[in-house]
C-alpha cells in the first residue's frame, strides 16, 4: 500500500509502515505547510492513504475519499508513540487496500470504523 503521513502525526508509523514493506510519503518531506487541499489533491493524484489525526479530513463534503484515494483518521490522544504506532499497524495488517482505497476509517485503541463511499 501507499501512505502519506500527515505532519499531525509521529514520523515513527511511517517508518514501522515502511519496514513492513510500504510505500511511505511524509507531507513533512514534500512540503511541511501544505495546507489541507493541497494534501488531499496529492492523495488523489497519487493513489495515496493518508493518515491522519486532522478532524477536517473526517468532512466528507470537503474530502471525499474516492477509488483513487482513502484517509485512516487517528482519534488515538493522549496515547503513547509506541502504543499508535502498534495499533496503526496492527489495523493495517488486518485490513487490505481495496478497503481502504475509497473510504474514511476511523481508528480508535480497540476498535475502528470504515465508511466507504
Amino acid at each position: 500500500m501507499k501512505f502519506l503521513i500527515d505532519a499531525d502525526c509521529t514520523r515513527s508509523i511511517g517508518n514501522s509502515l515502511k519496514q513492513s514493506g510500504h510505500e511511505v510519503w511524509d507531507i513533512r518531506d514534500i512540503k511541511p505547510a501544505a495546507p489541507d487541499q493541497e494534501i488531499y489533491e496529492l492523495i488523489r493524484k497519487e493513489s495515496l492513504i493518508l493518515i491522519t489525526r486532522d478532524t477536517d479530513f473526517g468532512n466528507i463534503l470537503l474530502y471525499p475519499a474516492t477509488k483513487q484515494c482513502g484517509i485512516i483518521l487517528l482519534r488515538t490522544h493522549l496515547l503513547p508513540v509506541n502504543e499508535i504506532v502498534a495499533i496503526v499497524n496492527d489495523f493495517i495488517a488486518n485490513v487490505a487496500a481495496r478497503e481502504l482505497l475509497g473510504s474514511l476509517a476511523v481508528i480508535r485503541k480497540g476498535r475502528y470504523r470504515i465508511h466507504r463511499f
